[in-house]
């Protein structure tokens, strides 16, 4: 009874805090001071409740560390050129009847390379809306597009925080997450470009785009050479080397183009590492403005607090009640459908993508027979449905960057397509365990391990 309480208190902070313009970290700590009250009542100790929470935190300390690496591989990416080279050629590659499906790819791209919603939203987001908007394209159409992009490689880009945060989270490699999670939305992406091609047709407005490469060039030296530091990333990701070292690699070659390409003082690199890129230029600011580690230093104090809770979920045995409510859904359906009403319910009530992974895969521990099954339902699920409501922070911050309406919600077809075709392939896989093992499965993504009870029978075995 108790437990119901704190956690319905819990959800009661983090709607409230979205109504009344409460920053989310207020709200996850108002959250953790819930959480430590009910420790205390259960006759724990502040010490113990410290180790908790300190359990919790070391479970990401890895990820915390690859937050700030990414931050200053966004920044120097931004300073070498790099992101610039990338939207001019891309503007010119638009036409209006292809404007949404362009859009998506672009940003699909984007947001695989860097592994950021927020920093593809705030490149090539912001360049394709506003192409997208001199061609005359639908809005909420065009932020939908958008929307679906950012979110392609923030779900399974080497570069990804959110992926790193899944592998850690479930002990599983990232590397081998990336290469099923590719097969698995290889439906979902063909769907969505499908329909986003069918919706541009009826299009209609201006035949040219804006020329970037020439508002560009007053501040960067436009040269394929601001394209070495993607091809390390692809090539490193294609070699399966370690995350972190293709991201300093990408890192070191990045500023030495900054150094001598760009004409950057190497007493500023220090201050590009730290606070990210900055232009005077108010033409472009808005497209290439941002990165450093500073920019990540909220995500860090989210993820932190957040990392928290598994500490004292575990420690009090808060979530013992729900956890058994998720293992007998996931029982009499399947156990991706378990994990994904989950993720619906975590994300509207938590608001933010961070926390609702984490708490996903805090409830859902047990619901498949392997750590790697567990991995791909969360990235089905957790990493993409925080995309389909309207007031988490994943939702408002892509669509204040690229100036889109709340309606593109509507639109964001490839975060919708992903669960749905996630549920066929389990129901299908629920009735028909031995698809796990043919090579149709394997080609999307499937292994025997995917099936709960085959899983356990290798374990029993």
């Amino acid at each position: 009874m108790v437990e119901t309480i704190v956690l319905i208190a819990f959800a009661s902070v983090l709607i409230s805090g979205i109504i009344i313009g409460t920053p989310l970290l207020t709200s996850l700590l108002i959250g953790l001071a819930l959480f430590v009250g009910y420790g205390l009542w259960r006759g724990h100790s502040a010490k113990e409740i410290l180790h908790m929470s300190l359990s919790g935190v070391k479970t990401v300390s890895h990820v915390l560390i690859l937050f700030a690496i990414i931050g200053m591989l966004t920044a120097a990416w931004r300073a070498a050129g790099t992101i610039p080279y990338i939207t001019s050629w891309s503007a010119v590659l638009v036409r209006p009847s292809t404007i949404l499906v362009a859009a998506f790819l672009i940003c699909c791209g984007m947001s695989f390379l860097c592994g950021s919603s927020f920093g593809t939203a705030a490149t090539a987001g912001v360049a394709c809306f506003t192409i997208g908007q001199v061609m005359g394209a639908n809005p909420a159409m065009l932020g939908g597009a958008i929307l679906s992009g950012c979110f392609f490689g923030d779900r399974c880009s080497p570069m990804s925080s959110s992926a790193a945060l899944v592998g850690n989270l479930t002990r599983t490699n990232v590397q081998d997450n990336i290469g099923r999670m590719m097969r698995t939305a290889l439906v979902p992406l063909i769907l969505t470009c499908l329909v986003f091609t069918l919706l541009g047709m009826s299009g209609t407005g201006a035949s040219m785009a804006p020329d970037f490469g020439q508002k560009f060039s007053s501040v960067f030296t436009l040269t394929p050479l601001a394209l070495i530091p993607i091809a390390i990333v692809l090539v490193f990701s294609f070699l399966h080397v370690n995350v972190k070292k293709t991201m300093i690699v990408s890192l070191m070659s990045a500023l030495v183009i900054c150094v001598l390409v760009q004409r950057m003082s190497i007493l500023d690199i220090p201050s590009l590492l730290l606070f990210g890129f900055k232009t005077t230029d108010h033409a472009i600011a808005s497209m290439v403005n941002g990165g450093g580690i500073m920019s990540m230093f909220h995500l860090v104090c989210l993820v932190g607090v957040a990392s928290t809770y598994s500490g004292i979920f575990n420690g009090t045995g808060l979530l013992d009640n729900l956890r058994g409510m998720v293992q007998k859904i996931a029982e009499h359906t399947t156990p991706f459908i378990g994990v994904l009403l989950t993720a619906i319910i975590t994300s509207i009530i938590a608001c933010d993508q961070v926390v609702c992974i984490m708490l996903t895969a805090q409830l859902c521990d047990g619901c498949e027979g392997s750590n790697k099954a567990l991995a791909l339902d969360i990235e089905n699920s957790s990493a993409v449905i925080p995309a389909l409501v309207p007031w988490s922070t994943s939702v408002i911050g892509i669509l204040a960057f690229v100036g889109a309406p709340a309606t593109s919600v509507l639109f964001a077809l490839y975060v919708a397509f992903i669960p749905a075709w996630t549920i066929v392939l389990s129901i299908y896989e629920h009735r028909h365990p031995e698809f796990v093992e043919s090579k149709s499965a394997q080609l999307m993504g499937l292994a025997r391990y995917d099936d709960v009870r085959l899983a356990k029978e290798s374990l029993a075995a």
